[in-house]
């Protein structure tokens, strides 16, 4: 069978949550005996690419980056549509003539792409929220959940403040148009295909809110890829004190590091924190966290690299998860189960489904830093909790069950 994934990055480029979800279910898929095909956009080309690598046949096409200096209205549409990566996509599809075409995501790709392969069945997993949020986070420009576009209405406070144009807010009424049929037209796109897939319930709720019926979104977790989480080549070095807790993740305002800072400077010393994460993506706000510090268990230790992630996991006794933000899954508390660490994590969108407050994990308040801080000193006041986690954390299906 010739199978085709559409994602808008793809490792080595891309190594967010839904470019390695889709790496690792591409490989497993040709591991399996089908032909894979990969399409997706790179700035770094001026003419398309074909490669193979890992068992996989990938078609990377060109891309104008957003940094060429267009104007907002051209990088609106281009988020969402864009002609000449829709012409190297008939392309691609006359020459590999797919049998099924699984969209992973086409921000910056082209929405269109979902339309031009109607004549090969059609699977659309929904990764985070852009198909009704253009920034795709539900994240208001003050950092605060957003409670959905309310026909566009909402999306111009975001997209005033990212163009730097706040005077558009004065045109509500106007500026909401485009966002509104934006979110029409990706809503029919979605109503079209053969199979939506959500990987939470949490997730597939909010698109049934915006008006996708939830009958047609089947709830399917992803699958593990175990080898991930094998020892690595780099030895990292051991933490100062026990329990060792650990964030991995970007550093970002959404992810609620500064709460999880905030309620460890409260506690004993004795007890570590590891902070993994690229400080240079967001520097002002890893400057700010750096200033929080008081508790001298607390260590920024870097981003970490692909091999890393289970030496990282391993040496943790909690994987600390304080997202302030809708959470739609949650890889890297995926990955710290497959590995039997618990995780303390908030009480907020998926995260709710993946940590059993008590048996798994523990769950607290989001945003809420006396709340954490009560949670992880009891973890410190009873070290017996920790194994007791692990040993009730279930097995995490591989990406070979997945598939």
């Amino acid at each position: 069978m010739r199978i085709a994934y559409i994602v808008h990055r793809f490792p080595p480029e891309g190594v967010g949550g839904t470019e390695i979800y889709t790496w690792n279910l591409a490989r497993a898929v040709a591991a399996a005996g089908h032909q894979v095909h990969i399409f997706y956009p790179s700035a770094d080309i001026e003419e398309p690419q074909q490669i193979e690598r890992d068992g996989l046949h990938i078609r990377r096409v060109p891309r104008p980056t957003r940094q060429h200096g267009a104007d907002p209205a051209t990088q609106f549409w281009h988020e969402f549509r864009h002609a000449g990566i829709e012409k190297e996509f008939r392309r691609f599809l006359n020459d590999v003539r797919p049998d099924l075409v699984h969209f992973q995501h086409v921000q910056w790709v082209s929405a269109r792409l979902i339309a031009l392969a109607h004549e090969v069945p059609r699977v659309v997993t929904l990764h985070d929220y852009w198909y009704f949020c253009a920034n795709g986070q539900l994240i208001r420009p003050d950092d605060e959940i957003c409670p959905g576009p309310a026909w566009g209405w909402r999306c111009v406070d975001c997209g005033a403040a990212r163009a730097a144009m706040l005077w558009l807010r004065a045109l509500r009424p106007l500026v909401a148009i485009p966002f509104a049929a934006r979110n029409l037209y990706l809503r029919h796109l979605l109503r079209s295909v053969d199979r939506l897939i959500a990987p939470s319930r949490f997730l597939r709720d909010q698109y049934a809110s915006e008006g996708l019926p939830a009958e047609r979104i089947d709830v399917i977790g992803h699958g593990l890829d175990h080898s991930r989480l094998a020892s690595g080549a780099k030895e990292l070095p051991p933490p100062s004190g026990h329990p060792h807790f650990g964030y991995l993740g970007s550093i970002a305002h959404p992810k609620g590091v500064h709460v999880l800072i905030e309620a460890f400077n409260t506690l004993p010393p004795g007890a570590a924190l590891t902070i993994y994460g690229d400080p240079q993506r967001f520097p002002e706000y890893t400057a700010r966290l750096r200033a929080l510090v008081r508790h001298p268990g607390i260590r920024f230790a870097g981003a970490l690299d692909y091999a890393s992630i289970g030496d990282a996991l391993r040496q943790l006794d909690y994987l600390v998860v304080p997202s302030i933000w809708y959470e739609s899954y949650v890889l890297v508390a995926q990955e710290a189960m497959g590995m039997k660490v618990p995780v303390v994590a908030s009480r907020l969108g998926a995260l709710i489904e993946r940590v059993k407050d008590g048996k798994t994990g523990r769950l607290f308040e989001p945003g809420d830093v006396a709340d954490l801080a009560r949670v992880l000193r009891d973890l410190i006041e009873h070290p017996e909790l920790c194994n007791r986690y692990r040993a009730s954390i279930p097995p995490v299906p591989t990406m070979a069950e997945h598939v």
